[in-house]
């Protein structure tokens, strides 16, 4: 799910979602969480955490330039940004073998539209994830943990792409640059200007 917790004991949820299990011991975990929160049964793990990890490109931006989620995605500028980070997700995880799964709302199909159509049409996608997170301003838990003083996870989502393109003999310089301008930002205290951002794209 999607939310924004900014002081403790005060937890607003911006958009409902699935716990997600699989594996070995997928249909007994399910069936011991199904009556606590919504639950579904993935048949390949790995194959759902890559398609999140997908999702959670809309994570660095708003988290560099102090804007909501959703108004990142409507910045045409940073949005290219931000479908270049996605399409490199794609792109690495396809070619390291992935099989994509279905979660929240992302399909096998438009992780493929993501990776290879034309921008066009690719940048639809964050679009749509812009749509299912409402109304209600979403920071993002990279923002999130910045504004509360934490450490951020950027280094396990942008940084994870990067890691495996070296598995494979691969770059993904837009999200290496995207955890550089997250940890400047850790550093400094300071959001930066979109323009910055924006010609990474």
């Amino acid at each position: 799910m999607a939310a924004n917790s900014m002081e403790p004991g005060t937890i607003t949820v911006t958009a409902p979602g699935d716990t997600i299990v699989g594996g070995a011991e997928g249909a007994r975990f399910a069936e011991l969480l199904a009556e606590a929160l919504p639950t579904s049964l993935t048949p390949s793990i790995e194959g759902a955490q890559w398609t999140k990890l997908l999702i959670n490109m809309v994570n660095a931006l708003p988290a560099i330039v102090g804007h909501s989620v959703q108004d990142v995605i409507r910045d045409p500028g940073l949005r290219r940004v931000m479908l270049a980070s996605m399409r490199e997700t794609a792109r690495i995880g396809l070619a390291s073998g992935v099989r994509f799964q279905p979660l929240q709302g992302l399909t096998p199909v438009l992780v493929r539209v993501v990776a290879f159509a034309p921008r066009r049409i690719a940048q639809q996608v964050p679009l749509r994830i812009k749509d299912r997170l409402g109304d209600v301003p979403n920071l993002g838990s990279t923002q999130q943990s910045i504004r509360r003083g934490q450490p951020t996870e950027v280094d396990h989502i942008n940084g994870a792409v990067v890691a495996a393109a070296a598995r494979i003999g691969r770059e993904a310089p837009v999200n290496a640059s995207l955890v550089e301008l997250v940890h400047e930002v850790e550093r400094t205290g300071r959001f930066l200007p979109a323009s910055v951002v924006r010609r990474l794209g």
